[in-house]
């Protein structure tokens, strides 16, 4: 497999799910600064007010690109039909017969990556209800993303925002380790299936956000990382700001290189 480098500055397609928090308002924000006019941004979030925060921030570039905020009441409520009927009339209004994007691009940022809660496991009803919101429903997105006639010729790329410390095993955090490993695989296997069609797939860990609140047990005593059997240099990693890992994904993305299918860290110094 082959190192690559990926061009932004075209006439891009890009779906942003999940902007509530500090990470995807950046990302959102330092990606437009790269695209061409005539590039279409899709924001899809639970809250139409940060959406809405966002889009004025984008348009404040100037950089002549079109947004959208799809707002929708629960991920655990989406499913393939939903959004694949949502990028079909999306792609009809804004693509009229032909599509003329030289890139779409999609970056996964749903769900609660960082809690301030602990999670034991926990009765089946929860289960599924953060698995639909951290697996099912970036794969339904994802399929109709793949899948969207209009998008057919156009070269792809996928980032899925994942955790390099959740998807080992981790005391207290069985839930979200099961749910991250399982949506870690689904899209390095996807990468293989899909690399054949020209899409090109990331797994990009941001590093530890300087947002990130401490780690409570479930009756609110904050709980010392040290007792965890987590390594000790991971806890002793520099705090990253949203932009500043945004800019290193941009960094890995143009300048760098990356393998399709590979996860990435923030705190990487090479990415082969």
């Amino acid at each position: 497999m082959s190192s690559k480098r990926q061009d932004l500055s075209k006439r891009t397609f890009f779906i942003l799910s999940g902007v509530s928090n500090g990470l995807g308002k950046s990302l959102a924000i330092e990606m437009c600064r790269q695209y061409s006019a005539g590039s279409l941004a899709i924001l899809i979030d639970v809250s139409e007010e940060n959406m809405q925060e966002v889009k004025k921030e984008i348009e404040f570039l100037e950089r002549d690109i079109n947004v959208i905020c799809w707002p929708i009441k629960a991920w655990q409520e989406t499913n393939g039909v939903y959004f694949g009927q949502l990028l079909a009339a999306i792609l009809q209004k804004y693509t009229n017969i032909s599509c003329d994007f030289e890139l779409a691009f999609i970056i996964h940022n749903e769900g609660v990556l960082a809690t301030n809660i602990l999670m034991e496991p926990e009765p089946a009803d929860k289960w599924l209800s953060f698995v639909q919101e951290h697996l099912y429903a970036p794969v339904a997105l994802n399929q109709a993303f793949l899948s969207a006639p209009q998008l057919s010729k156009t070269p792809k790329l996928v980032i899925n925002i994942t955790s390099s410390l959740m998807i080992r095993p981790f005391v207290y955090n069985a839930l979200m380790c099961s749910c991250m490993k399982a949506r870690d695989m689904y899209f390095r296997s996807m990468a293989n299936v899909e690399g054949r069609n020209g899409v090109n797939v990331i797994s990009y860990s941001p590093g530890i956000m300087e947002t990130h609140k401490p780690q409570l047990d479930l009756n609110n005593n904050l709980v010392d990382l040290l007792d965890l059997n987590i390594n000790e240099k991971l806890l002793k990693l520099p705090r990253v700001s949203a932009k500043q890992s945004s800019l290193k994904l941009i960094n890995i993305l143009q300048e760098m290189s990356f393998i399709s299918g590979h996860d990435v860290d923030y705190y990487d110094t090479f990415n082969l």
